[in-house]
């Protein structure tokens, strides 16, 4: 209960995970947003494994290290943010014919992959992992069978709460019916993505 409580708060804490999330439900109506949202989930299972491994360890003792893969994840998040000021505005009426017009199951693949990517570019997920799962081990049983319900659950939660975020923001597209208001979705999206990559910057050269 305790892992859960603790998990819960750090899923449903905003951050770029959620944000990804919220906007591939905006955009693309919640059937086709879901896949990012699995991709976001299925991304956590991967550093969860990385960190389990022993990698995690690596990267959390090795400065030169950490700072390359923070460095990543610090452009990436800041590729998103430009990606989204440079987005063209899109509306209600947009977003219903994104939807009529169903995505192949490739298309549906890339938007999985970005959100994989994306957690897997962030070096905070090990840090949260290697501090997190070693005070819910039991030395004394055996480690794989727990290290697989650790990330089960924690993949569980993101999918829900991810999923409860999507469609509290699908009740609210009205909103979007304007390329004003739209557009202003994606500078506040956008920003967000490059104040976090600004602030890996500055904390690791500046701060």
């Amino acid at each position: 209960m305790m892992f859960l409580v603790t998990s819960f708060f750090a899923v449903a804490t905003p951050g770029p995970g959620v944000l990804m999330s919220l906007t591939g439900v905006i955009r693309y109506g919640f059937g086709t947003g879901f896949w990012t949202i699995l991709g976001v989930a299925s991304g956590t299972v991967v550093m969860a494994i990385i960190s389990s491994t022993g990698l995690g360890i690596v990267i959390a003792t090795s400065p030169e290290l950490y700072d390359l893969i923070k460095t990543l994840g610090a452009c990436y998040m800041g590729y998103l943010g430009i990606r989204l000021y440079r987005a063209k505005p899109f509306s209600f009426a947009l977003a219903n014919k994104e939807k009529a017009q169903p995505m192949s199951l490739a298309q549906k693949g890339f938007l999985w992959v970005q959100g994989v990517m994306l957690q897997m570019t962030n070096p905070m997920l090990i840090m949260f992992f290697i501090s997190l799962f070693p005070q819910f081990i039991d030395a004394e049983l055996p480690f794989l069978p727990q290290m697989i319900a650790l990330s089960l659950t924690h993949f569980s939660l993101v999918t829900i709460v991810h999923c409860g975020y999507g469609l509290v923001a699908t009740s609210f597209r009205g909103l979007l019916n304007s390329d004003t208001a739209a557009r202003w979705v994606n500078r506040v999206s956008g920003t967000f993505f490059l104040a976090l990559s600004a602030k890996v910057f500055w904390d690791m050269f500046l701060g």
